[in-house]
């Protein structure tokens, strides 16, 4: 039994309510003794109010919760402030009213006529303005401390699940079968075009370069992207020859703004992996730019023995753009498969 009651005083919800209980009991009190509107040492009235402190105590912390959704601290500070003090105080007042007035009622109007009589409407108005400007001070403090807390605490929690998508991508770029496919199109050509090798090591290693370069950074430029995806086009261009087609149509101001990297050399692997891929019907990739966003489209040729797709790629790009804006990406599978990027500043 004692156990089970002290399991039970642990508890989160059980020891909040206690303290306000307390502490509102303890207030009550005091503020009876300092008034002392009967001028008498009675326990009665001296429970009474301790139980009345123990209304106003969670009148006045559970009032914060339609307080913070209307008139929130973070853009009313000043507004939500004043509105705290002036609710505390007249619900506060309002509340031991009717309390003296019910306590009336079974006691006789000598309560009203000595309360009257002892100024403790005064008295009462002051603590109460002095308890709810302290009690709003302190709780903006706090709160604001909690906010910004939680609000690191959001950003760590961001950051990590960006490094862990981007290192998710990275990976996925140097596989080794990606690498396989690579050494052998520059073993081919080191037998039939030197030129054209020496070209393919330059792509290769531009394309690398930039994967490694980039796949901390949150956010790039449209332009350096595209820079990564003509390198890694070449090399595509390479293996596939006119069974790949990479069409761009971008103004300048479009190249300025940002996407996260790797997201476009995503699409075009994609578009590669689940089309069939032949000279004489390409498949063709298109990146123009449609307002604020890019629209990424690509003609389908499906496979005829391929397994379903697992949809890894494209989860990637949506959880990064949900990491770093409230923009989202949108996918049509029709005629032909198309994304839309918004662009990002």
């Amino acid at each position: 039994m004692q156990q089970a009651f002290k399991q039970l005083l642990h508890q989160p919800t059980v020891r909040k309510h206690l303290s306000l209980f307390v502490i509102g009991f303890t207030l009550g009190v005091l503020v009876f003794g300092f008034v002392n509107f009967e001028q008498v040492q009675d326990i009665a009235p001296t429970i009474l109010s301790g139980l009345l402190g123990v209304f106003l105590v969670y009148l006045t912390v559970y009032s914060n919760t339609p307080l913070n959704r209307f008139f929130p601290w973070k853009k009313w500070t000043g507004i939500r402030l004043l509105l705290g003090i002036l609710w505390n105080s007249i619900s506060g007042g309002f509340l031991i009213f009717l309390s003296v007035w019910g306590y009336s009622l079974t006691q006789g109007k000598r309560v009203i006529t000595k309360a009257m009589e002892n100024d403790m409407p005064v008295k009462l108005g002051i603590l109460l303005f002095c308890g709810a400007l302290i009690y709003n001070v302190f709780y903006f403090a706090f709160y604001s401390y909690n906010q910004y807390t939680q609000e690191q605490l959001q950003t760590l929690r961001s950051q990590r699940k960006q490094s862990e998508l981007q290192l998710a991508a990275l990976k996925s770029q140097l596989s080794p079968h990606f690498l396989f496919n690579c050494m052998n199109s520059l073993s081919a050509l080191f037998q039939s075009d030197i030129e054209k090798a020496e070209s393919f090591i330059r792509a290769m290693a531009k394309s690398y370069q930039y994967i490694l370069e980039q796949y901390s950074s949150s956010l790039i430029t449209v332009k350096e992207e595209l820079e990564f995806v003509h390198s890694y086009g070449f090399l595509l261009k390479t293996r596939f020859g006119e069974g790949f087609q990479l069409k761009v149509a971008l103004e300048a101001e479009h190249l300025e703004s940002k996407i996260p990297p790797l997201t476009l050399q995503i699409l075009v692997e994609n578009a590669l992996k689940h089309n069939t891929v032949s000279s004489t019907d390409p498949v063709t990739v298109s990146i123009r730019a449609n307002g604020k966003e890019l629209q990424v489209t690509n003609n389908k040729i499906p496979k005829t023995a391929h397994p379903p797709s697992t949809g890894i790629g494209l989860r990637n790009i949506a959880a990064r753009y949900a990491i770093l804006s409230k923009s989202r990406i949108q996918i049509t599978d029709a005629k032909e498969f198309t994304v839309i990027l918004p662009l990002l500043s």
